[in-house]
């Protein structure tokens, strides 16, 4: 585990870390800062049970963006630098070369996001759900399994595309993942080929989204569906597989 915890240490140093997830932080608590009339079942908009899954929302979108950014370039950068020959010379596979990489990638892209997480308690304070923050704990770990299918997803595929095929690549199961529910709506109200062929791209693709929501209704204390949990694990677990199928070329 020495290359990843140095890959995460170089990671740490690096200040745009830092000033992302506070500047997303920043951006989500502008949501628990205002009021309104409107209610949802009784309980106003900007309610504790109403906010804090759209806040999830937000943050799985400004992780998911951020894990894509800080995990696409470590692998080639290693490859561009020649580090990987002083790997070689140690006897290290290069499967666990990269893997080790991708760890220090899901690692970094974590703390990020549990910096924007940060401002749910927030929240939970100032809408006097104190007892709410507990809940919060086992609500990151789950959220925690969409941010890390789209890092280890931009890691693998940095391994065998160029960085632009990759991230555009990336960017766009990103974007189906968290879709998924909207684009299963469409995919059922268009029909046809195309709707069929949505449902496909829909079945490939892991449901970022479901996974988001199991954890707002861990927050909020609703019933949870362990079947996209443990979904989302299995996706992270078959991406991993990408570690012993792609080989990457010396720069």
């Amino acid at each position: 585990m020495m290359i990843a915890i140095t890959a995460m240490k170089e990671k740490v140093r690096r200040k745009d870390l830092y000033i992302v997830g506070i500047l997303g932080l920043v951006l989500v608590l502008l949501f628990c800062s205002g009021g309104g009339t409107i209610t949802i079942d009784g309980e106003p908009i900007s309610g504790y049970k109403n906010l804090a899954p759209i806040m999830l929302i937000l943050i799985n979108a400004l992780g998911g963006a951020l894990a894509i950014a800080l995990s696409l370039r470590t692998i080639p950068n290693e490859y561009e630098r020649r580090t990987s020959h002083l790997i070689w010379i140690r006897g290290v596979k290069q499967w666990r070369y990269h893997a080790e990489l991708t760890i220090a990638n899901v690692a970094s892209s974590l703390i990020a996001t549990g910096i924007m997480y940060a401002g749910l308690a927030v929240l939970a304070l100032v809408k006097n759900q104190g007892d709410g923050i507990l809940r919060m704990v086992p609500a990151f770990f789950v959220l925690a399994i969409s941010i890390a299918i789209v890092s280890v997803l931009s890691s693998v595929l940095s391994i065998f595309l160029p960085s632009m095929a990759a991230g555009i690549l990336a960017g766009g199961c990103f974007a189906v993942g968290v879709l998924h529910s909207i684009l299963g709506m469409v995919a059922n109200t268009i029909g046809g080929f195309s709707g069929n062929l949505i449902k496909i791209v829909l079945v490939i693709l892991p449901d970022l989204h479901g996974i988001q929501k199991q954890a707002g209704n861990l927050i909020t204390g609703s019933a949870v569906d362990a079947h996209v949990i443990w979904k989302g694990l299995l996706t992270i677990y078959i991406l991993t597989i990408g570690f012993f199928i792609f080989k990457k070329k010396e720069a």
